[in-house]
């Protein structure tokens, strides 16, 4: 698919108003790969955005071919890359001072107080953290948001922390930064399940 856009349909269209239509392409059209390839956690591996990534050359760098950009994009529902690609280190800083006003600013605002929830062990209270099982389940941190209030009244043998505005933008710019890559091995029939969907509307 060495240029998406061409497998779109055209749709007549009357610029002027004069009768005069020309052929625009419908760019509005929506697909959703129906084949069980969407469903098969075999079909991808996750990858970890590194600084300096883009839609373009992740697909240059897996599929070999910058074009597959939009196949990236797409199976991990990722409509505007300006809010759902994580910021890299230079963006992130002006985006936290034009939010904050600098970044001090923002390292110095507590954006909220957590209280993180650990187990019981022999009696014995063990702080939470995450782990991963034998089984590759990772069991994250057990966390409650409270009001300053109660984060002071908290017992201290209780994990807490202030989580400043920087700290709390951070992950959630963190949280964007893992991502599915298809296999390979099924690119050419997603490739051509999709262009048949946008040229022929099935």
């Amino acid at each position: 698919m060495s240029n998406y856009f061409s497998y779109f349909p055209k749709t007549p269209h009357d610029l002027t108003k004069h009768g005069q239509r020309v052929q625009l392409t419908n760019i509005l059209r929506r697909f959703k790969v129906s084949s069980v390839v969407a469903n098969r956690t075999d079909a991808y591996y996750t990858y970890d955005i590194q600084e300096g990534d883009r839609p373009d050359t992740i697909a240059e760098k897996y599929y070999g071919n910058a074009n597959y950009a939009w196949l990236v994009l797409h199976f991990n529902d990722i409509e505007d890359v300006r809010f759902d690609w994580p910021l890299s280190t230079v963006d992130f800083e002006a985006y936290i001072a034009g939010k904050y006003g600098s970044l001090a600013a923002a390292q110095a605002k507590v954006e909220e107080y957590r209280i993180y929830l650990g187990r019981i062990e022999g009696g014995q209270k063990v702080p939470a953290t995450a782990k991963t099982l034998y089984d590759g389940t990772r069991l994250e941190e057990r966390v409650v948001v409270v009001d300053e209030t109660t984060y002071n009244a908290t017992a201290s043998n209780f994990q807490k922390a202030a989580v400043s505005s920087y700290d709390f933008e951070a992950e959630k710019n963190e949280t964007k930064r893992s991502i599915r890559l298809l296999d390979k091995r099924y690119l050419g029939k997603v490739r051509d399940e999709v262009e048949d969907i946008l040229r022929n509307g099935v």
